[in-house]
């Protein structure tokens, strides 16, 4: 078996690059290949060129930012991912059971087993779990700039910062059949049911059912986000004042004023529109554990 190893030397603090070399030095049945990660978008030429060589399966070593980068890499026809999460998020792993432990990912090649996963095109771009638009994105630009802290400790921090200024611009959104006009605090798009490191901002959704979960938030003032915020982090807000949650196969956006986004943890700027999302079903082949069956309504199956 060919394996291609992305990794991110500096995700996890370290720990990222400690687990290759420890998965490396006990695989000596496997042609392994490690490709280290040196400046953003790194990872997306690496993947490309591991799939030019004709590698079996990509390993991930890093945070949803690596993730997004590989899949950028091997769309529009992946081969087969199996991630190891390292990074200060880790959303896109919180859907499936991933190896932590070397052993582990041993037991998930040598299974083969796994699951499709649909891939969310962005136009500019593919998404593995979410896009943020409008705050949601703001919180994630301020994250970038917070030393020390990882997870959902790191996003609290950065919804504090986030607060001080944002804007709700008026947005239209088109869903299949349907249109939402108003000015929006925030669109969480979900191919995944979490982000932000914690924030299950569209709870129902399922990463392999060919939809797009959407959840939209009206503007609102400081104190009501300041009284919703608990209410997101575990899911609870999906019948709130001002929330509003779709499903769709494809949606457009459009503002009249520039909004924050990110794709996947990852800050792209700002934008007004139109932006197109249309999902591509169970197009990602994903190796998990097979005692930890995914948030997926399709069984495992041998993906190797």
């Amino acid at each position: 078996m060919e394996i291609a190893f992305i990794a991110n030397p500096t995700a996890g603090r370290g720990r990222a690059a400690a687990f290759v070399e420890r998965f490396a030095a006990r695989a000596t049945n496997l042609a392994i290949d490690v490709k280290w990660t040196h400046h953003p978008g790194h990872a997306t030429a690496l993947a490309r060129e591991a799939k030019r060589q004709h590698c079996d399966v990509v390993c991930v070593a890093g945070g949803d930012g690596t993730v997004h980068e590989v899949v950028a890499g091997l769309m529009p026809d992946p081969i087969p991912i199996v991630v190891v999460p390292s990074g200060s998020g880790n959303d896109f792993a919180s859907l499936i059971g991933c190896p932590v432990t070397p052993e582990a990912l041993h037991a998930v090649l040598r299974d083969g087993m796994g699951v499709r996963f649909d891939v969310i095109d962005c136009g500019i771009r593919y998404c593995a779990n979410s896009v943020g638009l409008g705050f949601e994105a703001l919180v994630t630009k301020k994250s970038r700039s917070i030393k020390g802290l990882r997870g959902l400790p790191l996003y609290l921090a950065a919804v504090a910062r986030a607060l001080v200024r944002f804007d709700s611009p008026p947005m239209r959104i088109e869903f299949d059949d349907e249109v939402l006009a108003g000015e929006n605090l925030l669109v969480s798009i979900g191919n995944g049911v979490r982000a932000g490191g914690g924030f299950y901002l569209t709870p129902d959704a399922l990463p392999d059912d060919g939809r797009i979960d959407v959840c939209v938030v009206e503007r609102m003032g400081r104190l009501r986000i300041l009284s919703l915020l608990p209410r997101a982090i575990p899911g609870r807000h999906t019948d709130a004042r001002g929330v509003s949650m779709k499903r769709a196969r494809e949606l457009t956006v459009t503002a009249s004023r520039p909004f924050h986004m990110h794709i996947d943890g990852e800050y792209v700027g700002e934008f007004t529109g139109p932006l197109q999302f249309r999902v591509l079903d169970r197009v990602l082949p994903v190796l998990c554990r097979a005692d930890a069956p995914a948030r997926t309504m399709y069984p495992l199956e041998r993906i190797l």
